[in-house]
């Protein structure tokens, strides 16, 4: 029975095991993918920090980093909480490994003694031929065979017993260790995101005595903005009422464009990023400025904030609809799918033309340092339907 319960306690310590590794590996997973994030802001952070007038997008950058390093730091904690779990248990299987071994030492002790009540050969032979039939004496000597391996079998057992336990305290050994080593990196974190909040508690005081100044600085921004988004804007009515004759509504599709649409709609939530490293700077939609909060700023896209020299991708199998030159700015693509169209912004490079079909990951061009945000290379991206414009995270796979 109490084998029953050994085997039966072990077998609940090994399933959380497995779950909770697998939950781990997903929190590391997570952990490398934020650590990556703080070191591309990092790196964005070395452009902007040398220059008085980048002070807003520094504020920002470090804003955003802060957040992460929060994330990092959550991160870390549930990972601990798991070291904690799988410790405990690993203590638990100790314990019933020991309470095993006494047991198992306790019945091997006593089979050798009454293995010692023979002693000699000769007392066992002796205890042979002093049997009264034949059939006793071989009794006798099944018993005397049986009982030797009995004692064998006993030993075997507590030396696997024995190899277990130091097993067992080999990998408790390992997750203290590595407990610890987790602490020292939570401890670290904890550290640089105070110095970070202090950082950023000054910047804010400096924005603040400035606030006129940026004020113009944002205003001019988004007029910047809005200017561009007039241009995609009205290359896309000409383009709608190229398809449909003028006859108003969105765009006139054939069965092939339809059915493109068709496919485009159903990724929704799945399309793939339009480049591979980068991180959003800036989201969709109207919301209020992080340091002045009664102005409200509006971005038709989204912005990814990416390494120099990025190359962009098509999202998914479409038509070029066109290249839109911005006049003071860079380039600006358009491609087609079906009526949906998706717009990459602010490229230094173009490799496709006008009429081109292109597929899903194809490279179409390169992105551009942008000069109003701290000289980053910031892919600017946007997603219509007709005339709407959509939200593209909401369309783009989750990270």
């Amino acid at each position: 029975m109490r084998i029953l319960f050994f085997i039966l306690g072990l077998s609940l310590a090994v399933l959380p095991y497995r779950a909770g590794a697998q939950t781990r590996a997903e929190l590391e997973k997570k952990r490398e993918r934020l650590r990556r994030e703080i070191n591309r802001i990092n790196a964005d952070l070395k452009r902007t920090r040398s220059e008085e007038k980048n002070l807003l997008q520094t504020y920002e950058l470090t804003r955003r980093k802060i957040a992460l390093r929060q994330k990092l730091i959550d991160n870390l904690q549930k990972e601990i909480r798991i070291l904690d779990r799988r410790i405990a248990r690993k203590k638990d299987t100790v314990r019933m490994l020991e309470d095993e071994i006494a047991r198992l030492r306790e019945n091997y002790a006593q089979a050798v003694r009454r293995m010692y009540k023979f002693g000699s050969r000769e007392k066992v032979l002796y205890f042979v031929l002093s049997s009264e039939s034949f059939r006793q004496a071989w009794r006798r000597m099944r018993y005397v065979k049986e009982y030797g391996d009995f004692v064998k079998k006993k030993a075997r057992e507590l030396q696997k017993k024995e190899a277990a336990l130091k097993e067992a305290l080999k990998r408790l050994e390992t997750e203290k260790m590595e407990k610890n080593n987790m602490l020292t990196v939570l401890s670290d974190e904890q550290r640089r995101l105070r110095a970070e909040k202090g950082r950023l508690e000054k910047m804010l005081a400096d924005l603040k005595k400035q606030k006129r100044k940026y004020l113009a600085r944002i205003r001019a921004m988004q007029r910047e903005a809005r200017r561009v988004d007039r241009l995609i804007q009205k290359r896309i009515e000409e383009e709608i009422a190229r398809s449909n004759r003028g006859k108003g509504g969105g765009f006139a599709l054939t069965p092939e464009g339809k059915q493109l649409a068709s496919r485009f709609s159903a990724n929704k939530g799945k399309l793939p990023w339009p480049v591979k490293r980068g991180y959003v700077s800036r989201r969709f939609g109207r919301r209020p400025h992080p340091v002045y909060k009664n102005i409200m700023v509006y971005n038709s896209g989204i912005y990814i904030n990416v390494p120099d020299d990025e190359p962009v991708r098509a999202v998914f199998d479409g038509q070029v609809m066109g290249v839109q030159i911005i006049p003071g700015g860079n380039q600006t693509l358009l491609i087609r799918h079906g009526n949906y169209i998706t717009v990459y912004g602010n490229l230094k490079e173009v490799y496709v033309k006008k009429g081109q079909k292109v597929h899903t990951g194809q490279v179409v061009g390169k992105v551009a340092k942008d000069p109003a945000n701290g000289n980053i290379s910031v892919l600017k991206f946007r997603i219509y339907q007709n005339r709407q414009k959509l939200d593209p995270e909401l369309w783009l796979a989750r990270k």
